[in-house]
Formats: structure tokens, C-alpha cells, sequence
């Protein structure tokens, strides 16, 4: 005799001999199933347009040049880079708003490099523009604040001239203006 364990003779489970097996059907042909693909919802901005009585106000990046030819030069790289990013086949959802992440980058890379303004050091940021700011003299004018106001996200407008130069404008994001408080000044309280 050997010590191997025995099967009980009625165990607790049992299989239930009563349901079929599944047959394959006869003239089916075997092929492995394939996995479905998963179908990604695509994120489409609709493009909406609003009416209120508030003014807008934008982020705004500038590359300022001396001459017409070097500023139409940037722009069109800045074109190119845009347009090669579209053509790109990927498969994101978020795809135009990496690329354009992307094109502000490389913006910031060229407004460094080649940019005449003060703005230069923070990659041609303006921070936010809008109709009722004060005109830093050095930087914007009256007339280039009107035409930034006319421009749309996501669109790198032809060179804009003004009396300072050449200016490529790239807006950033773009909201509601909304005044910005001064800092209150705090009340101060005796310690004892």
C-alpha cells in the first residue's frame, strides 16, 4: 500500500454534470478571435463665440525685429513648425493642444534668441494685455494694443508694424478681463 492521500468519496463541490458544453459550430471556420479596438472619444474645441459687454483680455507673447524681412523670416519658420506639427498622425485626442504648446516653446526659444524687445529675458512674454492697461512705452504702443485686441488664439498673424518695429504676436490664452485689486494693506495689531 502506498501513503497517498485518498479522494473523499462524496466531496463538497461538485461539478454540475447536467450543463452542456459548449460545441463549436460545424461550418464556422476557426479563426482566433481579435480584440475590438478601443474607440477613443476625440476632444473637438468648438469653436464659440460670445457676446459680452465686458472686455477681453489676452496673454501675449512678442518677438520684436528691426526689419520687415528678418521678422517676415521668423514668421514664416514659426508658420512651418506649426503646419509640420498638424501633419503629424497621432493618436491623441489632446493632439492641438500639445502641439501648441510646442509652438509657444519654440517661440519663447526664438523670441530669446532674436527678440529686440525688453520682454526678451521672459521669452517675449507681455503677460496680460488689454484696451484699459496702462502703455509701457518701451514695450507696446496704443495702436499695437488695438491690433493684439483683433487677433485669435491659436493664429500667428503676418508681422505687425508699429513705431518701435516689427512685432510677431502669438496670444496665448485669452478671458474675460477682470480688474486686478491692489493689494490691501493689512491692519496691524499691537503683539502685546
Amino acid at each position: 500500500m502506498s501513503d497517498q492521500p485518498k479522494e473523499p468519496e462524496k466531496t463538497i463541490y461538485e461539478r454540475d454534470k447536467t450543463a452542456k458544453e459548449p460545441q463549436p459550430a460545424a461550418d464556422a471556420p476557426k479563426v482566433p478571435a481579435r480584440p475590438k479596438p478601443k474607440v477613443k472619444k476625440v476632444f473637438v474645441a468648438k469653436k464659440t463665440t460670445f457676446t459680452t459687454d465686458k472686455p477681453m483680455e489676452h496673454r501675449v507673447r512678442n518677438i520684436r525685429l528691426t526689419s520687415i524681412e528678418s521678422a517676415k523670416m521668423i514668421w514664416e519658420i514659426l508658420v512651418d513648425f506649426q503646419t509640420d506639427l498638424a501633419k503629424e498622425e497621432v493618436d491623441d485626442p489632446d493632439k492641438p493642444f500639445h502641439d501648441w504648446e510646442k509652438v509657444e516653446k519654440f517661440f519663447i526659444r526664438l523670441a530669446k534668441k532674436y527678440s529686440t524687445c525688453k520682454s526678451k529675458k521672459l521669452g517675449g512674454d507681455l503677460d496680460w494685455v488689454d484696451k484699459a492697461m496702462p502703455v509701457p512705452e518701451q514695450i507696446l504702443t496704443q495702436e499695437l494694443i488695438s491690433e493684439i485686441m483683433k487677433l485669435e488664439k491659436f493664429i500667428i498673424p503676418e508681422p505687425i508694424q508699429s513705431k518701435l518695429g516689427f512685432h510677431i504676436i502669438m496670444i496665448c490664452e485669452s478671458q474675460v478681463h477682470t480688474p486686478r485689486a491692489k493689494a490691501e494693506e493689512k491692519e496691524t495689531r499691537p503683539l502685546f
